[in-house]
């Protein structure tokens, strides 16, 4: 099912639109490589949901749950971790479809006209029962402008002011997810009820993600034990990725088998890869704040 959100029209008279589609989970819990913090916490958010009736009146929590009864969640942590993942896991375990809201698609030229299509998205998710998913929620959750030097700046404090009204009132289930935690403004954290940190896997986690992205139906003379063990620091989406380059070399002919010395190199291949785009964005943000880019690469 498909709905549309139609923007507001630039300067150019052009007309906009900014498609929402409400999608069926893929992905399922089990499929997951997640720690035992997260998956105890995700149990709470899962019995929040299923037992809302019996918390809002039966133990009387509707004395001040006064409007809205959803919940509102923060996933936050490095990338490749899982969290867009794990949040559709969610909805697939409580039976819901998903909405993947993109803020940058929803800004509209116009005054006011990212409030009204904001206010859409949460009542499509409403009237759809999704689960309604940010991703890279710091564009939406950061800090309200104190110096407004535009017409602009008044357009993003009201667009914000009027998320934080739909999060009093919605009675769905919102996840958002972020690599910038910092950034929020706190008046939205006062509104989440979950925050949820995704670390990078440790030993176990890395051998689960090894398995289930390099099945035994691959031809390799490697443990998962030892791909675990050479993986250290790798997260879930450096996995898949160097598990798919894997894949080519044997579909191409390049190599007969995986083996530990294939890991490797495919390993350090990608983490220099990494690594040369940190130093890139160190150089950017050294060169923005007027300082020598080149120097302090060096000094590190």
């Amino acid at each position: 099912m498909e709905y549309e959100i139609v923007k507001d029209s630039d300067r150019s008279n052009q007309q906009e639109k900014a498609q929402l589609l409400v999608e069926e989970p893929k992905w399922t819990l089990e499929e997951v490589a997640l720690s035992k913090s997260t998956l105890d916490q995700i149990d709470e958010m899962i019995a929040y949901i299923q037992n809302r009736e019996k918390l809002l009146y039966e133990w009387q929590f509707n004395r001040f749950l006064k409007t809205g009864s959803g919940l509102s969640v923060n996933f936050f942590g490095i990338p490749g971790t899982g969290k867009s993942i794990t949040a559709e896991a969610i909805a697939h375990k409580l039976g819901m479809s998903i909405i993947r809201a993109n803020y940058g698609e929803l800004e509209s030229s116009l005054v006011g006209g990212t409030s009204d299509n904001l206010v859409s998205v949460f009542n499509i998710a409403e009237e759809t029962k999704s689960l309604l998913f940010f991703d890279e929620a710091d564009a939406v959750l950061s800090r309200r402008i104190s110096n407004l030097s535009q017409a602009a700046d008044h357009g993003v404090n009201s667009a914000k002011s009027t998320l934080l009204t739909l999060l009093d009132k919605f009675n769905g289930i919102i996840v958002f997810a972020t690599n910038l935690f910092d950034n929020y403004d706190e008046a939205f954290l006062r509104r989440i009820l979950f925050n949820v940190e995704f670390l990078a896997p440790d030993f176990p986690m890395r051998e689960q993600l090894w398995r289930f992205h390099l099945s035994e139906n691959v031809t390799k003379q490697v443990t998962y034990d030892n791909l675990a063990d050479i993986s250290d620091g790798l997260c879930g989406g450096d996995i898949k990725n160097i598990t798919i380059k894997l894949g080519l070399k044997l579909l191409t002919g390049k190599v007969k088998t995986i083996d530990e010395p294939l890991v490797k190199e495919e390993i350090a291949r990608y983490t220099e890869v990494k690594i040369r785009h940190k130093r890139k964005e160190l150089w950017a943000e050294t060169s923005v704040n007027g300082n020598d880019g080149n120097q302090n690469i060096m000094e590190k």
